[in-house]
C-alpha cells in the first residue's frame, strides 16, 4: 500500500510527502516514509503516519492532541525493529518494523491490534527535543498530510503468513515504563526505499 503527494509526482524526485506499507513476514509490518524539507526550513523535522478508523479523526487541529505510550526496553523491543531515519537529497527518511498484532500489554487500549481495517494518514511539520509540533494546516499546501480515501487491512497483504491471533503476555510490564528517547541508526541501504516505492506503486496507488 503506498501513497503520495502531490498528485502525479515521481517518488524519486518531487513528492513532498509519501508512505508505503508492506508486510514482509509474520506479524511483521515495514512503515517507510519520506517528506520533504520544510520551506523555509526548521531546526528540527518529523514525519509520522497515524493509523485510525474515523477518517476526521487523522487530522490534527488546534486544541487536539496525541497520548503519548512510554514503552519499556523488553516492549520496545518486542513491538519495533530495524529503525532507521535520516536525511537524503533533502528529504526527511524515516523507516521501521512493526508487529501488526502487538505481542505486548495494550497500555489501557492506547496500542492498536492493527489487524483490523484502517485510514492512513502520513504528516510533517517542525519538532522540538522531545514532542512535535502541529503539522501543516493549510489544506493547499503541498506539506499538508495526505490520507487514504479507503479503509485497508495489512493481513490481507500478507497470507502468505500465519499470524498470530491475539496476544498472551510474554514480558514482566511491572518494570519502569520511561525510557530514554535513543537515537536511531542510518538506513543500511538507503536507496532501498526507491526500489521499494516504485514496486509498491505497480500495485495500488490511494489518494
Amino acid at each position: 500500500m503506498c501513497m503520495f503527494r502531490p498528485r502525479g509526482c515521481n517518488p524519486n524526485l518531487d513528492c513532498t510527502i509519501g508512505v508505503t506499507v508492506q508486510v514482509i513476514g509474520q506479524n511483521q509490518m515495514k512503515v517507510q516514509m519520506v517528506a520533504a524539507t520544510i520551506i523555509p526550513p526548521v531546526q528540527q523535522q518529523y514525519v509520522a503516519v497515524a493509523f485510525s478508523h474515523d477518517k476526521a479523526m487523522l487530522q490534527l487541529f488546534p486544541g487536539k492532541s496525541n497520548d503519548r505510550v512510554f514503552l519499556n526496553d523488553d516492549e520496545h523491543d518486542t513491538l519495533f525493529s530495524d529503525l532507521a531515519g535520516e536525511v537524503v537529497d533533502t528529504r526527511l527518511v524515516c523507516e521501521f518494523t512493526q508487529q501488526i498484532m502487538p505481542q505486548i500489554d495494550n497500555k489501557n487500549g492506547l496500542i492498536w491490534n492493527l489487524n483490523t481495517p484502517f485510514y492512513v494518514m502520513a504528516a510533517t511539520g517542525s519538532a522540538q527535543p522531545d514532542e512535535v509540533n502541529a503539522h501543516e494546516l493549510n489544506r493547499d499546501s503541498h506539506s499538508f498530510p495526505i490520507t487514504s480515501e479507503e479503509t485497508f487491512n495489512p493481513i490481507t497483504f500478507g497470507n502468505n503468513f500465519d499470524h498470530p491471533n491475539g496476544f498472551t503476555p510474554k514480558i514482566n510490564t511491572n518494570r519502569i515504563e520511561k525510557r530514554p528517547m535513543r537515537p536511531t541508526e542510518a538506513p543500511k541501504a538507503s536507496a532501498s526505499l526507491v526500489p521499494l516505492i516504485s514496486f509498491v506503486l505497480s500495485l495500488v496507488m490511494i489518494f
